[in-house]
């Protein structure tokens, strides 16, 4: 017995859902993996030839922190994407699955080494031991204070308020094996000795941060204390950037915390 046109069109009504919901799973899966795919090879083509000095180091870095809102949307498809693949039973899963996978593994990168160190500092790159008589440099062209787009009483407010904690260290060691040892621990962590002076002691350096490998200028002063120890002053600056992220503090903490341990 043939069946009416009615029991056609109901059957044949699920087949053509189904198909339209895999279509739409796998223009999606394609617009995801496709989207992610291009925003991690800008980032990381820009950021390789900003490492090499191929491209200033500001346009290096900008598709990093450009691409976190296309970051979050991609992740957030793919998700949705994902949830109606599993409801429909639609198949066609790889590609939405990698696409969000990647998509969110460069939003978790852009929170981890961005977003949420940036939270917790303040918008300067100019960090020093001492506030009052900032260390200077003389072969490095520095600034004599480098407070970015605020004044100089609203970067010393941030500055105290935020990194208090950084003072000048005194070390119980004449100020000549001090900067000896400040010069071998500073040549450990590859940072390049542009001038060091014993006598003036005075150390300046260039150091980098980061994978774009940011360059910031740091001089180290020793200064002889009556009893015979040292009191070591040391400030590090950004050369480009409003905030650093918090790098320049914590290199000045780790570096007086091993200059101080050392033998």
């Amino acid at each position: 017995m043939n069946e009416t046109p009615e029991t056609n069109d109901t059957a044949a009504t699920p087949s053509k859902r189904a198909r339209a919901a895999a279509k739409t799973v796998k223009w999606t899966g394609n617009f995801v993996l496709g989207g992610a795919l291009i925003a991690i090879v800008v980032v990381l083509i820009a950021a390789t030839l900003a490492r090499f000095d191929i491209i200033e180091k500001i346009a290096g870095f900008a598709p990093f922190y450009l691409t976190v809102n296309p970051a979050r949307a991609l992740t957030i498809i793919g998700l949705l994407g994902l949830g109606f693949a599993l409801w429909r039973k639609t198949g066609h899963l790889w590609k939405l699955a990698l696409g969000t996978a990647l998509s969110a593994g460069l939003l978790f990168a852009q929170y981890t080494m961005l977003i949420l160190p940036g939270r917790d500092v303040p918008p300067i790159h100019d960090i020093s031991t001492d506030l009052n008589e900032m260390p200077q440099f003389t072969a490095l062209d520095v600034e004599p204070i480098s407070t970015g787009p605020f004044t100089v009483e609203e970067w010393r407010a941030y500055h105290e308020d935020s990194y208090g904690d950084i003072r000048p260290e005194v070390i119980d060691k004449p100020p000549v094996e001090v900067l000896a040892n400040a010069r071998a621990l500073a040549e450990t962590r590859g940072w390049e000795i542009v001038s060091a002076d014993p006598e003036a002691g005075r150390l300046e350096a260039t150091a980098t941060a980061g994978y774009v490998r940011f360059y910031d200028d740091v001089v180290i002063e020793v200064t002889p204390v009556q009893d015979g120890s040292t009191r070591v002053d040391m400030r590090s600056v950004s050369r480009v950037g409003v905030s650093d992220v918090g790098y320049n503090a914590d290199r000045i903490r780790a570096f007086l915390l091993d200059l101080r341990s050392m033998d």
